[in-house]
């Protein structure tokens, strides 16, 4: 079910049913402690998190990528972390309604200023409604990298790629970048 990507970084996904569109969840590790990344629900993964650390947060990307986050929060007893509303330009009223909708309102609004587990660093992407997290060398977004047609595409992730160094890229859909980031620029 989990993908390697480093010794510290693994992956699981599956094609979501409506679109056709592969979707990834990542698990970041650090001192055995592990933080999921837009985790999808699917029977086992808490049993396969548990083998691999032990879960002490949930951190969402955008909105739209609710997937498993709040399920999966509850049912570890685990925060949740979800992009602070006004920071990335979310509709407040219908963001609040949701928040409500999918029993988020224990949920821990993050920013660039937030303190996260594992020393993850959020970056607002501009225009994207999205925050991007810095893990060791590793920028990790979840629709940003995804581009028309399928392509990969960086408009908006630039100045974010260069302002953190981040060498590769873990994306909420589509293929990893595990090294040479910097090089695609």
């Amino acid at each position: 079910m989990f993908e390697p990507i480093t010794r510290n970084i693994f992956r699981w996904g599956t094609i979501d049913g409506e679109t056709g569109i592969m979707m990834y969840s990542h698990l970041l590790l650090r001192e055995n402690k592990a933080v999921l990344v837009d985790p999808l629900a699917m029977p086992g993964v808490i049993k396969m998190i548990q083998i691999l650390g032990d879960p002490i947060a949930v951190i969402m990307t955008t909105y739209p990528h609710l997937r498993g986050c709040s399920l999966l929060s509850r049912q570890m007893g685990i925060p949740l972390f979800i992009p602070d509303i006004k920071a990335i330009n979310e509709d407040e009223a219908i963001t609040k309604m949701f928040i409500d909708l999918y029993s988020m309102k224990e949920a821990r609004q993050y920013n660039e200023s937030t303190i996260l587990p594992l020393d993850i660093k959020a970056y607002i992407i501009p225009g994207r409604h999205e925050m991007a997290l810095k893990f060791d060398d590793f920028l990790i977004v979840g629709d940003s990298a995804y581009g028309l047609n399928g392509k990969l595409t960086f408009a908006s992730l630039k100045p974010i790629i260069r302002k953190t160094a981040a060498n590769g890229l873990l994306s909420g859909h589509l293929e990893d970048i595990p090294n040479g980031l910097q090089d695609m620029l």
